[in-house]
């Protein structure tokens, strides 16, 4: 799956130039070139930031055009982005589908790590459960702790603004947001 090319396809379809991408981003001009260009790897805060300055979805970036009703992905073949800066990565598990309206996400949380705008979905449901580890959630603003196994549901309504790993080791979170419409 080529994201650069789609970047610069909707770059170009909008009329933006590489340094305008940049200022916008804050990233530099060589490295979305390199993305562009499929040379390197971005980061999730990477792909956030070039999906919003875009007036996209980062989930656009793995849509194709072929429409699926099953689909099977073996074990460690989900697409991962790492961002280790922040000691997070995330699995795309359905990535690549067309329109579907569920989005289900593994991140693998450092010590100390937290998630924000990753979970920054203004519409849909959500659900998540913790796979491993101990982790601190602020939805709305109540806190909760998770340990492995207990999982959350919130309503289109409940806003979730950050998940912190809290434990002493590395923690999995299971995120599903399910999108209407």
């Amino acid at each position: 799956m080529k994201i650069g090319y789609k970047i610069k396809s909707l770059r170009n379809r909008q009329r933006v130039t590489l340094a305008e991408l940049a200022k916008r981003t804050g990233l530099t001009t060589s490295f979305l070139s390199q993305l562009e260009r499929d040379l390197t790897s971005p980061s999730i805060s990477s792909l956030e930031k070039i999906a919003l300055s875009l007036g996209t979805k980062v989930a656009n970036f793995f849509e194709t055009a072929e429409k699926k009703e099953l689909v099977f992905i073996k074990k460690g073949a989900a697409m991962k982005f790492i961002d280790q800066e922040k000691h997070i990565s995330a699995e795309t598990l359905a990535g690549g589908l067309w329109n579907i309206k569920m989005q289900p996400y593994i991140f693998t949380i450092g010590i100390g790590a937290e998630l924000t705008r990753e979970l920054n979905y203004p519409e849909g449901e959500k659900f998540g459960i913790v796979l491993k580890g101990k982790l601190e959630l602020l939805c709305a603003e109540e806190n909760f702790i998770f340990e492995e196994g207990d999982s959350i549901y919130c309503a289109h309504t409940q806003q979730t603004k950050k998940i912190t790993n809290v434990g002493g080791a590395e923690a999995k979170f299971l995120w599903i947001v399910f999108r209407s419409g």
